[in-house]
């Protein structure tokens, strides 16, 4: 039986590809925030305003380290870079912020620490104790989860992209105050809305917003059986324009310089033979689909990131899951959408679960005229009904060819 442990590497490899694909949902797939900016704090202000201006923190500059940690254990393989330590581990990080575009943080270790500078539209990275600088990374698109999405303001953000105001109202409630990293923090609590509940595998996340300035100081988000998924919290932090010594790329003498490499989520992003639709399961999308392989669906805490494959990969991701005991999707209760597509019952489907994400491998048969079929990679913090809803939509009603 010498295949079978290839087989599971296998499995394992996709396994952690659908993991990472989940954590994009709130990483660089969410959409801008739907909240208009807000003033300054008011005496007694509701949730709505702590919330908005929580949304609109992008331009507070700040100083700060933080600790972030996950629970999710996703297996540590090539090409996934630091994703599964980020979701699985404590990272320690400092950060020198002046804006979305021009921004410093270094992941500290034991021995050293390995920078990432945000300048001009492009990444370098710099590995202290390599002497090495990676060029050529840009700065946004669909991309593998890094150090500075799990920052308080970056993932507080990222859970308020694409959200309407009036709906958080709804699912919101405040948790009073607290001190954090010596500031004083105004707390909210989401919950998913009363029709999203059954389908996330979210309870809640807690946002801890600087009152002086909106910015999220701390975040913590919950499953439903009360463990944690992702907890991120400053414990230090100067509010005010950085130095801007300290966002100079370095440019030492005699350094390693590489070029950066398309990681596996930007490249199934790019290769992605399918126009995603713009509304899926009853969730809106959070980028243009023309304009990537790759999209985010949702609102509140309710998300689903959907990347089109290749049939061939498509399958050859099928068949992994397969041999790592995945079993097939379950029929929605809502039954497949009414279209004169494909019947829904043709698709081959594998689902694959780690603690809060749940993942589904879509392979529908089709002619050569369509490149032999069609495949998707459906994944979310969701429950498997949510996937079965999305894997029947994209089977019976088939999106066409991206240009």
């Amino acid at each position: 039986m010498p295949a079978v442990p290839h087989r599971r590497a296998a499995a394992l490899r996709w396994a952690a590809v659908v993991g990472a694909a989940a954590l994009l949902v709130t990483a660089a797939l969410t959409g801008r925030p739907a909240w208009s900016a807000g003033g300054p704090p008011a005496p007694g202000e509701g949730v709505e305003q702590v919330l908005a201006r929580a949304a609109a923190s992008a331009d507070v500059p700040f100083t700060g380290t933080a600790t972030s940690s996950g629970a999710l254990g996703l297996p540590d393989l090539p090409r996934l870079g630091d994703v599964a330590a980020l979701v699985g581990e404590s990272t320690r990080t400092r950060t020198w912020w002046a804006d979305e575009t021009t921004w410093r943080t270094d992941v500290l270790t034991a021995t050293g620490e390995r920078g990432l500078y945000a300048t001009g539209g492009r990444l370098t990275g710099w590995d202290y104790e390599r002497d090495a600088l990676t060029t050529g990374a840009p700065l946004s698109g669909a991309r593998l989860p890094r150090a500075s999405d799990l920052l308080p303001p970056a993932l507080g953000r990222s859970l308020l992209a694409g959200s309407a105001p009036d709906a958080e109202r709804r699912a919101a409630a405040g948790l009073g105050e607290r001190v954090v990293a010596g500031r004083l923090a105004d707390g909210v609590r989401l919950r998913p809305g009363a029709q999203q509940a059954d389908l996330s595998t979210v309870d809640h996340a807690d946002l801890w917003v600087d009152r002086a300035t909106g910015l999220p100081l701390a975040v913590d988000v919950v499953d439903v059986v009360g463990g944690p998924v992702v907890a991120s919290s400053f414990d230090q932090v100067t509010l005010g324009a950085p130095d801007p010594a300290a966002l100079a790329v370095p440019a030492p003498q005699g350094a390693t310089v590489r070029t950066a490499e398309t990681d596996v989520a930007a490249g199934a992003a790019t290769a992605a033979p399918w126009v995603l639709p713009t509304e899926l399961a009853g969730l809106p999308a959070l980028q243009d689909p023309s304009t990537t392989g790759a999209v985010a669906y949702g609102t509140g805490l309710l998300r689903l990131a959907v990347v089109s494959l290749p049939v061939d990969q498509g399958r050859q991701a099928l068949r992994a899951a397969e041999a790592a005991g995945a079993d097939p999707l379950e029929p929605s209760a809502q039954g497949p959408a009414e279209t004169s597509g494909a019947s829904a019952g043709t698709a081959e489907t594998a689902l694959v679960r780690a603690g809060a994400l749940s993942a589904a491998v879509v392979v529908v048969p089709g002619s050569r005229d369509d490149g032999g079929g069609r495949a998707y990679l459906v994944s979310g913090a969701v429950q498997p009904e949510l996937l079965s809803r999305a894997a029947e939509q994209l089977t019976a009603d088939p999106p066409e060819r991206r240009p």
